[in-house]
């Protein structure tokens, strides 16, 4: 029914916000981490290794965050559907 369409598509952009949020935090500790292991191996404290890891890492986080921001785009459209909208 289209109550039940409306209140699953709230819940579900909530929880969508809250994992975009904790995503957006992972990307921030995730980016630090990468300028962190560029500045260890500037200082010959480290190998590069560790800085394409922590590059791979923050890139790993970035797509993650992504692929949430996209799928609360798709539930707010599911919103707009569910609400009599549509697209013409």
């Amino acid at each position: 029914n289209a109550v039940g369409e409306v209140s699953d598509a709230l819940v579900r952009i909530e929880k969508l916000k809250q994992q975009q949020d904790t995503a957006a935090n992972r990307v921030k500790v995730l980016q630090q981490a990468t300028k962190n292991a560029s500045l260890l191996f500037k200082n010959g404290l480290a190998n590069y290794l560790e800085v394409i890891t922590a590059q791979s890492n923050a890139l790993q986080g970035e797509l993650e965050l992504t692929s949430i921001k996209r799928d609360e785009l798709s539930a707010v459209s599911d919103l707009y559907r569910s609400l009599g909208g549509g697209w013409r």
